[in-house]
C-alpha cells in the first residue's frame, strides 16, 4: 500500500497551520523563528568556509588527548535562546566548492515534503524479533507463575525448573545471536554479535543506456528495527561505480516489536573531489522521515547524490538515540593506512561466515565482558553441562544489559571525572552519563551551551583488537538548517523532529587509538584464544608514525598496551582519555557524534 495524494495535501495543509507552533517547539519557550537574527554570512547552499586552526596534544603519559576546535564564527550566543548558528532554509541544491550544484541534495520542500523519494511501500510481516525469541528462550527455564513484565526472571528470584530445560532451545538462543538461519523469522541471517563485517560489503549496481553509458545505479539494504537496536545486513557501500551520477539506495526496512520510529537516514557528503581533493567534509541532511508502525516492512527507495561524493549513511533512531543506531560506510575510504574493509578483515578474517571454525575465531575477537558474548559464552558452556542455574542466571543477566546501552555492563566503572565513559565491546559502544540515574533518558551533554565548554570522555576498550575515537560537529561551527515537516497526520513525530542539512567538521581531525584488551582465560569453556592480524595492524602503526606523528609526540597513547584490568574475568581492558575543548556554540541537531572510525557501523554513541 502507499501513501494517498490526499493524505500527502493534508499534510501539506497542515503544515501552515503548525508553522507558529513549530517555530516555538523548535527553538525554546517563547522564541518564534522570525526572532533569530541573521547570521553574519550570507549564503547559497554552498560550503561555508573551512574553520581555523585546531590544536591537538597529549598528556606526558600518553594517557590522554587534548583537542582545542577552530573559534566558531557566528556571534556567541547561547542557542536555546538565540540560535546565531542557524542558517536561513534555501531550498535548492547545495553547491560545490565550485558553485555547481549537486544533485538530490535537498531532501524537504514545501510542496514536496518527502523530495528524495517516491511514497514507500508497506505490507505486514512477522514482528517477533531477536529480543522476542531469546527471551521466549530464557522464559522457558522458569516455572509456570511469571512475572509478565519481567524479561527472562520470576520476580526477580531466578527460580528454575530442571524439567523445562530443553537443550534444542540452546541453540535456537545460539542461533539468533551468530546470525544462523531462523525459520519463519525477517530477522534470520543478521546477527547479534557483531562479528562479520567483512560481509557485509555490497557494490553498487550500474544501470547502463542502451550505449553502455553508466545513468545510475542501486544497492539494495536490509535492515531490523526493534527494541534498542537497528541491525543490517551492510556496512560498506562501494559508489565507484556510479562516481559521477546520481543513483538509489533500496532499503527494506522490516520493523519488529518495539520497533516503532520515524525512519531518517542522516547522509554526510564530501566536497568534490575533482575541486578540493579527497575527504573534505561537505554537508549532512535528513533524507526523510517517515513513520515506520511494528509489524511492517517499508520499502523506500532514496535518491542520492553522485557517488564522489559519498561519505557514509547514518540511520537513527530519533524516538531511542542513543542507541539505536546503524552505519554504512563509504568501502574505500582510508583510515590510519588502512580501507576500513581492511579494518574489519585484520580482526575477522576475510570471510568469517566460511566455516563453523572461521565463525568462532571471529566471534573469539569479541570481548568477553560485552552482554551479546557473555550471553554466547554462557549458552555454549550450558551445551556442555546441561541445566545449570547459576550460568543461566548470567546469560539473563547479560540479556537485560545487552538491551540497556546507555548504562555500562558488568565489569565497567565509570570515571567519575568524566562527563561520559564510552566502552567498546562487540564493536558496539556503551555510554554512561556522569550523574544519571534514569539510563532511559536522552543522553546530553547539558553543560556545553557556549564556546569554551571542555567535555571530558573516558575511553575504555573490551574488544581484543584495537578501536579509535573520533567526535562530528553537526553544524555549530559552520551553520545548520532546519526544515519543518508535519508529520503528526501519519503518526509520525510531528514537530519533535524535522528534516534538517548541517555543514559537518570534525571535532578531532585525527583520532585517538584505544588500545586492545588482553584476553584472560574463560573458566567456563575452552576457547581458541583470538589472534589479531598484527601484519595489518602494524602497516596501521607505521603509517601513523610516518603521517601523523613523524616526531614522536602522539605515539605512546597509540598501540599501547591496556592498563585496566577488568573485575570480571581476567581480561585486561584498553584504556585512553579524551578532552574536547569547543570553541563554538552547539547545533540544536545534535551536539557532539562521537563514533569509531575503524569499526563503526555499531560503534556510535552520540550525545544531545
Amino acid at each position: 500500500m502507499t501513501i494517498s495524494n490526499r493524505l500527502k495535501q493534508h499534510i501539506y495543509k497542515q503544515k501552515l497551520a503548525m508553522m507558529a507552533v513549530a517555530a516555538i517547539l523548535s527553538m525554546g519557550s517563547g522564541l518564534a523563528m522570525a526572532q533569530v537574527p541573521e547570521p553574519p554570512l550570507s549564503r547559497t547552499p554552498q560550503p561555508l568556509p573551512a574553520p581555523g586552526e585546531y590544536t591537538i596534544t597529549t598528556s606526558p603519559d600518553g594517557m590522554t588527548t587534548f583537542y582545542n576546535t577552530p573559534t566558531g564564527r557566528f556571534p556567541e550566543s547561547d542557542p536555546f535562546i538565540n540560535p546565531t548558528n542557524l542558517l536561513p532554509t534555501i531550498y535548492e541544491d547545495v553547491k560545490a566548492s565550485n558553485g555547481v550544484p549537486i544533485p538530490n541534495t535537498l531532501p524537504s520542500t514545501p510542496e514536496h515534503p518527502y523530495n528524495l523519494h517516491p511514497d514507500p511501500t508497506v505490507e505486514p510481516i512477522n514482528p517477533t524479533s531477536p529480543t522476542d525469541d531469546l527471551d521466549e528462550v530464557f522464559r522457558s527455564w522458569h516455572r509456570a507463575q511469571q512475572d509478565n513484565e519481567g524479561r527472562g526472571r520470576d520476580n526477580g528470584n531466578n527460580i528454575y525448573d530442571p524439567s523445562n530445560f530443553d537443550s534444542a532451545k540452546i541453540q535456537r538462543a545460539l542461533d539468533v545471536l551468530e546470525g544462523n538461519p531462523v525459520p519463519n523469522r525477517v530477522y534470520s541471517g543478521i546477527p547479534v554479535l557483531h562479528y562479520n563485517g567483512p560481509n557485509k560489503a555490497k557494490v553498487v549496481e550500474p544501470i547502463l543506456d542502451d550505449e553502455g553509458k553508466v545513468i545510475g545505479g542501486n544497492v539494495t539494504v536490509h535492515q531490523v528495527w526493534f527494541d534498542t537496536h537497528i541491525e543490517s545486513d551492510t556496512a560498506f557501500i562501494d559508489p565507484r561505480p556510479v562516481r559521477d551520477v546520481p543513483w538509489t539506495i533500496t532499503y527494506v526496512v522490516d520493523t519488529l516489536h518495539k520497533g516503532h520510529d520515524d525512519f531518517s537516514p542522516m547522509q554526510m557528503y564530501l566536497d568534490d573531489p575533482d575541486v578540493t581533493g579527497p575527504g573534505v567534509p561537505l554537508v549532512l541532511m535528513d533524507k526523510t522521515f517517515f513513520p515506520m508502525e511494528d509489524g511492517t516492512r517499508t520499502t523506500y527507495e532514496v535518491k542520492m547524490a553522485p557517488g564522489k561524493h559519498y561519505n557514509l549513511t547514518y540511520t537513527w533512531g530519533w524516538r531511542r538515540h542513543p542507541p539505536r543506531v546503524s552505519v554504512m560506510e563509504n568501502s574505500n575510504k582510508v583510515a590510519m593506512g588502512m580501507s576500513l574493509v581492511e579494518w574489519e578483515t585484520s580482526v575477522f578474517g576475510e570471510n568469517p561466515r566460511a566455516s563453523q571454525e572461521a565463525k568462532e575465531a571471529a566471534i573469539g575477537m569479541i570481548g568477553d565482558l560485552s552482554p551479546a558474548k557473555r550471553m554466547w559464552n554462557g549458552l555454549r558452556q550450558l551445551q556442555q553441562t546441561g541445566f545449570n542455574p547459576l550460568v543461566m542466571a548470567e546469560i539473563e543477566r547479560a540479556f537485560v544489559q545487552w538491551e540497556q546501552r546507555n548504562k555500562l555492563p558488568d565489569g565497567v566503572t565509570p570515571d567519575p571525572d568524566a562527563d561520559v565513559t564510552l566502552f567498546y565491546a562487540n564493536n558496539t559502544i556503551y555510554g554512561q552519563m556522569k550523574d544519571y540515574v534514569i539510563f532511559d533518558a536522552q543522553a546530553e551533554i547539558a553543560k556545553w551551551k557556549t564556546r569554551g565548554t571542555t567535555v571530558k570522555i573516558k575511553l575504555i576498550n573490551g574488544d581484543y583488537y584495537p578501536h579509535a575515537y573520533i567526535a562530528v560537529d553537526f553544524g555549530g561551527l559552520r551553520g545548520w538548517e532546519n526544515t519543518f515537516h508535519n508529520t503528526i497526520p501519519i503518526n509520525g513525530a510531528g514537530p519533535w523532529f524535522t528534516f534538517g542539512r548541517a555543514w559537518w567538521e570534525l571535532n578531532t581531525p585525527m583520532p585517538s587509538v584505544v588500545p586492545a584488551a588482553t584476553s584472560g582465560s574463560n573458566p567456563h569453556h575452552k576457547q581458541k584464544m583470538p589472534k589479531v592480524n598484527h601484519t595489518k595492524i602494524n602497516k596501521a602503526k607505521e603509517f601513523w608514525q610516518k603521517e601523523l606523528d613523524p616526531m614522536g609526540t602522539m605515539l605512546p597513547s597509540a598501540f599501547k598496551s591496556p592498563t585496566r584490568p577488568a573485575r570480571m574475568g581476567s581480561d585486561v581492558l584498553g584504556e585512553h582519555n579524551v578532552e574536547l575543548t569547543l570553541n563554538y556554540e552547539p547545533s540544536r541537531r545534535l551536539r557532539i557524534y562521537q563514533f569509531d572510525p575503524l569499526h563503526h557501523e555499531q560503534a556510535i554513541w552520540s550525545m544531545h
